[in-house]
This record gives C-alpha cells, sequence and structure tokens, in this order.
C-alpha cells in the first residue's frame, strides 16, 4: 500500500512493516532541498500509527546515497548577499531543518533498518548513523565525504559514528574522507550483515523487520528508548556546537573551489590559517 509519493522516495507499507525507498537513481540518490522536509513529515505519518512494528530504508539503483546535490551548496551560497547576521542565523535555521529527519529516525519507537548498496556517503551516512540495524551488499562502502568538499560534517555522523564503532577509526574516516568498505564495516560492527549480491539485500533487510514484528512493541520501544538515551545527550550538545560553527564557517571560499575541483577530477589549493 502506497503512504507517500515525492521526487525522492516512495513510501509504501506491508503489513506492520513500511519501507521508504530513495528513489532519484539515476541521480545516484543524491538529496536535495525539498527532501529533507518530505522526510520530516513523513516520519511523523510513520511515528503516529500505532499499527507499524518496524521501518525498513532502501534505495533504487546502483548507490543507497551519494549525500547532498552539489545544487544545494551553490544554493545556499546564492542568498550570501545578504546581511551578514541575518545570513549567518539562516544558515543557522537551515541546517538545524536539516538536522531534524535525523533526530526524528533516532526518536522513532520502532526500529529502523537500513539496506545500502554500493556508495552511502556524505549526508546518506548521516542518515544510516541515526537507524538502528545496518545490512548492506558486498560491494558496498561508506565515506564521511565533506572533508572532500572542505566541509565540516553537520548533520551528525561525527556525534553518532562514534557510538556505533571505535571512535579511533571514525577520526580516520572523517579526518582523511576515505572509504570504509563492507568488510570493514561488517569487522566493525557498523552493519549486521553483509550480503553477496545487491539483489539479496531487500530480502534480508524484510527478513529482519519480520523478525522485529513479532516482538513485543512495548518492549521494542522500551529499549530503543533506552538505548537512545544514552547518547542523545552528547549527540545533542554536539549538534548544536556544529550548528553554530557552520553558521559561522559556511561563508569559506573554500567550499566551491573543493566542489569545482571535485566536479573537474581534480586537486584544490587552500590558504593557510591566520596565525
Amino acid at each position: 500500500m502506497l503512504m507517500v509519493q515525492t521526487e525522492a522516495f516512495s513510501l509504501r507499507r506491508d503489513g506492520a512493516i513500511a519501507e521508504l525507498s530513495l528513489n532519484r537513481a539515476e541521480q545516484l540518490n543524491t538529496l536535495q532541498d525539498a527532501f529533507w522536509g518530505d522526510l520530516s513529515d513523513a516520519l511523523e505519518r510513520i511515528d503516529a500509527d500505532p499499527t507499524l512494528r518496524a521501518l525498513v530504508m532502501t534505495a533504487q539503483g546502483e548507490h543507497f546515497c551519494a549525500g547532498m546535490d552539489l545544487d544545494f551548496f551553490a544554493a545556499v551560497r546564492a542568498r550570501e548577499d545578504a546581511e551578514p547576521g541575518r545570513y549567518r542565523e539562516w544558515l543557522r535555521r537551515k541546517i538545524r531543518y536539516l538536522q531534524k529527519p535525523m533526530d526524528q529516525i533516532e526518536a522513532l519507537r520502532i526500529p529502523v533498518i537500513a539496506a545500502t548498496q554500493g556508495a552511502c556517503i556524505g549526508a546518506g551516512l548521516d542518515l544510516l548513523c541515526a537507524t538502528d540495524l545496518r545490512v548492506c551488499s558486498a560491494e558496498a562502502f561508506y565515506c564521511i565525504h565533506e572533508i572532500n568538499v572542505a566541509i565540516t560534517a553537520d548533520l551528525g555522523v561525527l556525534q553518532r559514528m562514534p557510538t556505533l564503532i571505535a571512535p579511533a577509526v571514525v577520526d580516520d574516516l572523517a579526518l582523511t574522507g576515505r572509504r570504509m568498505l563492507a568488510e570493514e564495516a561488517h569487522a566493525s560492527g557498523f552493519v549486521r550483515q553483509v550480503v553477496e549480491r545487491p539483489q539479496e539485500l531487500r530480502a534480508a533487510a524484510m527478513t529482519l523487520a519480520e523478525h522485529v514484528t513479532r516482538l513485543s512493541p512495548l518492549a521494542v520501544a522500551g529499549t530503543k528508548a533506552a538505548l537512545r538515551r544514552n547518547r542523545r545527550a552528547q549527540v545533542d550538545v554536539g549538534l548544536d556546537f556544529m550548528t553554530l560553527w557552520n553558521a559561522a564557517m559556511f561563508v569559506s571560499d573554500d567550499i566551491p573551489s573543493a566542489i569545482q575541483a571535485q566536479r573537474q577530477r581534480q586537486s584544490a589549493a587552500f590558504q593557510d590559517l591566520l596565525p
């Protein structure tokens, strides 16, 4: 049964399981501005339905998500001509708008199971870190890509991922922008299962979701609330800091330079910091 259809995703239900599937396969499921508001509305709808017991997140195409649509950053920079204080206040609210769906995923009463194939980078990885259980296919990889485009990640990966795997591994991923392949993701505990082929991925996620639906929904909700309460305070403080940091620092010329270099498959040159 179709519940929601947007430009970026569809939301369907099969009994007690909801499935949210990213559907911009030709654009590598990159995320546009409207996606975040639409996702927030869909999550509110899911949380208000007491007959749902699990949410599965999937994606069409070869890649789960290649992060933010690069045109989003150009649109944000297009408002720089506004009065500086007002522009930064608007940036702070825009960052909170982007962060909200990850907070909602974390706060859902039902478990969220993510199934990823191919690339899961940037904002896609932010989404993934807010889910509860993760499975992937053998060719999947993960990347905190923001460092590669001169951005300090601000949607939650730097706050949530160190609660999921060893902080030293997150330091390495965040500071180098390297890829974490499926084998390493499984060995680190970031994903619970690796299937051989992408065609087997959805079935693996749905099998896990079906198991959850047979458990007491009250016990599941209480268990998830207890698990997330342990990290919420730390995450909230970290997100508040990053919101203010990027509201101040996003005006840097490094960002358009890095994005242009990435599009041209070249290396960008950056100025030193001030003494």
